[in-house]
């Protein structure tokens, strides 16, 4: 009976209202079961339920705690499973170390694994703008050295201004020729990334059917 009272909770009543506190009405109609099933599957610590008492303790509401760990326990059986580790880590999000001892060991192997295969995209998606930065910083000098050479051909300078126009032309094509010799190595770092990458989401894919 308590797992169909659960279950038939809408999703869009656990979806709506989770990051902002309690205002008056909040307070007085609270489902305090459902709130702590709202809290447990969002994978909060109970400082939650600390912070909802000081805001309904304005309007002379209580928590009722029995009711509220009782729907925690079953949102938190949701919350510490694998898959969403797995999902938690994978975006970036992080663990508050609410899970019980029978279930953390799997659900902190999964968020691992979610946590190395976002810093293996990050990586290949770090490099990947750093080269094409690099190449857009190359084709940005070349056609900057070009029009200063067409520039120093074509216009009537001083000596000194003659000069000056030409040692700027020297060091922006020692600077475009350090960054042509960085790109072989950063291409190699890339495909490197990839190759890593790929092998470790080819490691953890049956773990994980869907989700790679």
């Amino acid at each position: 009976m308590k797992k169909n009272l659960i279950a038939a909770i809408p999703l869009v009543l656990i979806l709506t209202g989770c990051g902002k506190m309690m205002d008056e009405n909040q307070c007085l109609v609270a489902d305090w079961r459902t709130i702590g099933f709202q809290d447990g599957s969002a994978g909060r610590d109970m400082s939650w339920l600390e912070r909802r008492g000081e805001a309904c303790a304005e309007f002379g509401v209580r928590p009722d705690m029995d009711q509220y760990l009782m729907g925690r326990d079953q949102g938190l059986a949701n919350y510490c499973q694998p898959r969403r580790g797995f999902e938690i880590g994978r975006r970036g999000g992080t663990y508050n170390n609410v899970c019980a001892q029978q279930s953390e060991g799997q659900f902190l192997a999964a968020y691992q694994d979610g946590r190395g295969l976002r810093e293996r995209e990050n990586h290949v998606s770090s490099l990947d703008h750093a080269i094409n930065d690099t190449i857009n910083a190359i084709n940005a000098l070349e056609n900057q050295l070009t029009e200063d050479a067409i520039a120093l051909a074509m216009t009537d300078m001083t000596t000194q201004q003659r000069i000056d126009y030409a040692l700027t032309i020297k060091e922006m094509a020692e600077e475009r020729g350090a960054l042509q010799q960085s790109l072989p190595q950063m291409q190699a770092e890339l495909e490197a990334a990839r190759a890593d990458l790929s092998a470790f989401a080819s490691s953890i894919a049956g773990r994980y059917p869907g989700a790679i």
